[in-house]
C-alpha cells in the first residue's frame, strides 16, 4: 500500500511538473508571438488609425496649413453639402464606383465560367492574361486608354468609321454623357481580373459530385451556373464586390491620367476635389471633412453590398 501511494504521489508530481512546463512554454510562445506582432501593430497604428483620428479632428477645424487651427465644428460638413462642385464630385465618385464594380464583377464572373470549362494549360495561360491588367500601373493604363478614346486618332472612333458606324464616333472623354462611363469601364476592366481569379478558385472548390449529379439530371452548364455555382460562390462575389468598390471610390490616378478631372469639372471625383481643396485653395479642414463624407458613403455602399450579396453559407 505504501509503495502504491508513493507511486501515485510521484505520478501526480510528474504530471503537475509537465503541466507547469507546458504552461511556461505556452506563455513563452505567446510572448514571442506578441513581440513579432508589435512591429505590424505599430505600422498599422502610425499609417492608419492615427491619420484617421487626426483627419476627423481636422475636419472639425479650419486650417490653411500655416495659421493656427480654428475650431469650426460642423461648418465644413455643412459647406460641403451647400457646394455644387463638391456634390458633383461626390456624384462622379459614386457613378464611377457603381459602374466599375458592376462591370468588373460581371466580366470577371463570365470569364471565370469560361475558363473553368477549359483544359489546365489553356486555362492557366488565360488566367495569367486576364489577371495582367490589375498588375499594370494605373497611370499607364489611363494614358493607354486616352489613345483608345481620342476623338481624332482614337482606335475606337477609327474602328467605328471602318465598320460604317462613323456617326457614332464622338469625343468620348469630353462628352458629358460618356466621359465618366468610359473612365468607369476602364476602371472595371483593370479590376475584373481579381473577380475572375477569386471566382475561378471558388468554382474549383465546389465538389465535382454536385456538378456531375446535376449533369446526370439533365442540367446544362447555364443551369449549373444559375442553380449551383452562383449560390455557392456568393461569399466570394461579395468579397470581390467590396474590393472593387473600395478601390474604385478612391481612384485618383486613373481619372487624372485620362482627363485630369476635366474638361472643367466634368470628371472631377472626390479624391481630385480633396487634392484641389488642400493644395490649391489651402482648405485642409474642408478637405478632411470631404474625406470623412466619402468614407461614410463607401461604408453605406459596403453595407448595401453585404445585404444584397450576403446569403447562407454552405458546407460540403
Amino acid at each position: 500500500m505504501f509503495l502504491q501511494s508513493f507511486h501515485k504521489k510521484g505520478a501526480i508530481r510528474m504530471g503537475t511538473h509537465k503541466i507547469k512546463q507546458k504552461s511556461k512554454l505556452e506563455s513563452k510562445l505567446k510572448l514571442l508571438g506578441a513581440l513579432m506582432v508589435l512591429p505590424c501593430l505599430y505600422f498599422i497604428l502610425v499609417d492608419q488609425y492615427i491619420p484617421i483620428g487626426w483627419n476627423i479632428i481636422l475636419s472639425l477645424q479650419e486650417w490653411d496649413g500655416f495659421k493656427k487651427l480654428k475650431w469650426v465644428y460642423f461648418d465644413n460638413f455643412i459647406n460641403f453639402f451647400q457646394d455644387s462642385d463638391s456634390l458633383k464630385a461626390l456624384y462622379h465618385s459614386v457613378l464611377l464606383g457603381f459602374i466599375s464594380t458592376v462591370f468588373a464583377i460581371l466580366l470577371g464572373l463570365i470569364v471565370s465560367f469560361m475558363i473553368y470549362k477549359l483544359k489546365k494549360t489553356e486555362g492557366a495561360f488565360l488566367r495569367l492574361v486576364f489577371f495582367t491588367p490589375i498588375m499594370l500601373p494605373t497611370a499607364i493604363v489611363g494614358l493607354l486608354f486616352t489613345f483608345v478614346f481620342n476623338s481624332d486618332m482614337g482606335i475606337l472612333n477609327q474602328l467605328l468609321r471602318a465598320v460604317g458606324a462613323g456617326n457614332m464616333a464622338t469625343a468620348w472623354l469630353e462628352n458629358k454623357g460618356t466621359a465618366m462611363i468610359c473612365i468607369a469601364i476602364v476602371s472595371g476592366w483593370k479590376l475584373f481580373g481579381v473577380t475572375m481569379m477569386l471566382g475561378y478558385t471558388a468554382i474549383q472548390n465546389i465538389p465535382s459530385s454536385l456538378i456531375e449529379s446535376s449533369y446526370l439530371d439533365g442540367a446544362g452548364y447555364l443551369k449549373q451556373i444559375r442553380y449551383i455555382i452562383l449560390p455557392l460562390i456568393k461569399p466570394t462575389i461579395q468579397l470581390a464586390a467590396i474590393f472593387s468598390l473600395t478601390t474604385a471610390f478612391r481612384t485618383y490616378d486613373l481619372v487624372w491620367a485620362m482627363t485630369m478631372g476635366g474638361p472643367g469639372n466634368l470628371t472631377t471625383t472626390v479624391p481630385i476635389e480633396m487634392i484641389k481643396r488642400s493644395f490649391v485653395y489651402n482648405e485642409f479642414g474642408y478637405s478632411a471633412a470631404t474625406g470623412c463624407i466619402l468614407t461614410v458613403v463607401v461604408l453605406i455602399f459596403i453595407f448595401i453590398t453585404n445585404k444584397l450579396l450576403g446569403g447562407e453559407s454552405y458546407e460540403y
